[in-house]
């Protein structure tokens, strides 16, 4: 299951299918103090998923025994460069898929030694798991599964936008009565916001809930308490992240459907690096907590 073809790995070390790779290894480890405000926004956020009754009712959901902590699938796991120590100890075992051979590595220097000291059995697995989906959710029927930045590169790996937003509208279904959540690109693109920001005046982030599975220009959300378009809330949040007119077009990641309607989601702002902003969208599905 974790083999890959040599010039395969080769590859995928140096460009990860062309969304990763040494290239982002480098740069996330060199930009992490300047990121350090969104990787709280995602701590926080993945810290909702035992914010109502504590980590071993979850185990209700995903048919393990209440007694144990749960077990966490990490899809996309790359070296663990936006998530924090805190919430993976929360877990009694990981299971962490990426195509990329440095990934594994990278991870375990992350968070390895302090997950050890826990006795959290953490094991990493080279492989394509979006590719291999039915697959792996078969091999962890009971884990919660977490998409760690992976499902907004979809569009950039297949060069496809049609076929990957089709694709990904489908991923819901397949992760039927299954905890699992996700943080992806939602849009990219061009920023005249100053870097780095000084403390407080980082963009805040944004609650939506989309309403409807019209077409993004017609679609209907609840941006922030407020109901408007799917449009409107777009053009409002990526102007706080520094989008101009003049300043170009921003990239649509096809990510807006992912999860089913009225789910309750946060954008937030990611200043990947100077003149460069992303707009991150997180969520968790927790089916026996839906209405």
């Amino acid at each position: 299951m974790n083999a890959l073809p040599f010039f395969q790995n080769i590859k995928n070390a140096l460009t990860a299918g062309g969304t990763g790779g040494l290239s982002w290894h480098l740069h996330a480890r060199v930009s992490g103090s300047k990121w350090h405000i969104t990787k709280e926004h995602i701590h926080q956020h993945l810290m909702k998923i035992f914010s109502s009754s504590g980590p071993q009712s979850l185990n209700t959901v995903n048919e393990t025994p209440k007694t144990d902590k749960p077990q966490l699938l990490l899809i996309g796991a790359s070296g663990g460069w936006m998530m924090s120590t805190a919430w993976l100890e929360e877990f009694s075992r990981i299971d962490a898929y990426d195509i990329d051979p440095l990934a594994g590595f990278l991870f375990h220097l992350n968070h390895g030694q302090a997950l050890k000291k826990k006795g959290i059995q953490l094991r990493f697995h080279t492989l394509d798991a979006i590719h291999h989906m039915e697959q792996v959710l078969r091999a962890h029927p009971s884990a919660i599964v977490w998409f760690d930045n992976v499902l907004g590169q979809h569009r950039i790996r297949l060069r496809n936008a049609e076929l990957a937003s089709a694709q990904l509208k489908l991923i819901h279904l397949r992760l039927k009565n299954r905890v699992w959540g996700s943080v992806h690109d939602l849009y990219s693109g061009p920023s005249c916001l100053p870097s780095p920001l000084k403390a407080g005046e980082e963009p805040a982030p944004a609650s939506i809930v989309r309403l409807d599975n019209n077409p993004e220009s017609t679609a209907r959300v609840v941006f922030n308490s407020n109901e408007m378009s799917l449009e409107q809330a777009r053009q409002r949040y990526l102007q706080q992240l520094g989008a101009t007119p003049i300043g170009g077009a921003w990239l649509d990641h096809e990510t807006s459907n992912l999860f089913p309607l009225k789910t309750p989601v946060s954008w937030v702002g990611w200043a990947f690096k100077p003149g460069y902003y992303h707009c991150l969208e997180m969520g968790w599905i927790i089916p026996s907590l839906k209405s």
